[in-house]
């Protein structure tokens, strides 16, 4: 059973609509996944994972918002073999935040297209054992820098709420991480570095907010 549950909402206006110069934005974001699965003689799965997030934005002028967000993040992933005494067990969190910049176009009435661009940092240690013979365990810390370029629609429905769309995005990331692997008596170090870019369009980029101004 898979459940997702996102909420990356939450507006209130004291005066006026969105958009205008000296109003503020806070956000909330909540990400939910549990996975069960098992198959008939290999193993069975279990995958939890949370993510929550902390917005703060702040308009510049009627068209323009900077902003920040912190992240906070935990997974824990198990596998039970059904032919072996065998199985893993995956404990995660990560941290980190971003800044971000928006850009506003008015489409029609309180509707607009937005642009803009962010820079994050996210911190992320894991553990992982392994149960089988020998068994062995894995510790890993990594490092992932990004920078991107967002765009989508934002309704202003009212003064206390506010829809957006996230359309398309484009990311270029930086990720470095130290590895240590205990095998029996043996004893590993390793490093990595990875540069990647992506895009994601809107089949598998969509994405919702609803924010709250003060």
């Amino acid at each position: 059973m898979k459940l997702i549950l996102t909420l990356v909402a939450i507006l209130f206006s004291l005066n006026g609509y969105a958009q205008k110069k000296g109003n503020s934005a806070l956000g909330l974001g909540v990400s939910i996944t549990n996975v069960n699965a098992g198959g008939v003689s290999v193993s069975t799965v279990e995958y939890k994972t949370r993510s929550y997030s902390f917005g703060y934005g702040v308009f510049l002028s009627d068209h323009d918002k900077i902003g920040m967000e912190l992240r906070y993040g935990n997974t824990k992933d198990e596998i039970k073999s059904l032919s072996d005494s065998g199985g893993s067990l995956l404990d995660g969190e990560s941290y980190g935040g971003s800044l971000t910049y928006q850009h506003f176009y008015p489409l029609l009435k309180r509707l607009y297209a937005y642009a803009g661009g962010n820079a994050g940092y996210t911190h992320s240690k894991s553990s992982a054992t392994y149960f089988y013979d020998p068994p062995s365990t894995e510790n890993e810390i990594e490092k992932l820098y990004s920078v991107g370029a967002v765009g989508g629609l934002s309704w202003f429905m009212s003064k206390s709420f506010a829809l957006e769309l996230n359309i398309f995005s484009l990311n270029a990331t930086y990720t470095s991480s130290l590895r240590e692997t205990t095998d029996g008596d043996f004893i590993r170090n390793s490093k990595s570095s990875v540069f990647n870019m992506t895009t994601q369009g809107l089949i598998n980029s969509l994405g919702f907010k609803i924010f709250l101004l003060f």
